[in-house]
């Protein structure tokens, strides 16, 4: 299927198809009537002045099922499904980020039970915020291609693995959290007072 003659509101449907409980980001808000045919009455999403998809924001709603990134619109810049521990439902499968907006800025999916192996090779240049922390995601981590404007990258609580050659981060970089990853490896060189050292969070095998 070529992405690019489908409607934005084809991708939404097609981004949430695996998702059971549509309805909590489809249902209705605050008394007005959404509908699943029309992507713009669905909840915290906001649009541009050419009625295109730019941010959704489901966050700490209980949504269950899957989700396919394949299929976020080209123009989106914030997509965030962030879950945090009294939320009981979690959202599963992998993560496939190869296929993600040359747009996109930021992306943050902490807390599901998202697993498997994880690409950060093919990340869009325009991304600066990636949190993928608290998942179930596994193998090991390639961090020499990253986005050249990136910012944070939140990776702890999975179980990465691995020696991580940590010497080709961005210089943008300013918070990077990689613990509670027990079997990674790897050497970071800091500068004192630089505000990546005071952003750094790792474990102590990891020092």
């Amino acid at each position: 299927i070529d992405k690019s003659t489908l409607s934005q509101q084809t991708l939404m449907e097609l981004l949430i198809n695996g998702i059971t409980n549509k309805n909590i980001i489809c249902g209705p808000i605050y008394g007005s009537i959404a509908n699943f045919d029309d992507f713009s009455t669905w909840k915290n999403v906001i649009l541009n002045e050419n009625h295109e998809l730019i941010e959704a924001r489901w966050n700490f709603q209980e949504l269950h099922g899957s989700i396919d990134l394949q299929w976020l619109p080209s123009t989106l810049t914030h997509f965030e499904i962030e879950k945090r521990g009294f939320i009981r439902e979690y959202l599963v499968g992998t993560l496939d980020l190869s296929s993600l907006p040359e747009s996109l800025q930021c992306l943050k999916l902490r807390g599901h039970h998202f697993d498997g192996g994880v690409s950060l090779t093919t990340l869009p240049d325009t991304l600066e915020i990636l949190n993928i922390a608290n998942n179930r995601l596994s193998g090991t981590l390639d961090l020499r291609s990253l986005p050249p404007k990136m910012t944070t990258l939140q990776l702890s609580i999975n179980q990465f693995e691995g020696v991580t050659d940590f010497s080709h981060l961005p210089k943008s970089l300013t918070q990077l959290d990689i613990s509670h990853n027990v079997d990674l490896e790897g050497v970071i060189v800091l500068e004192e007072a630089t505000m990546f050292s005071q952003g750094l969070r790792m474990s102590r095998r990891q020092k």
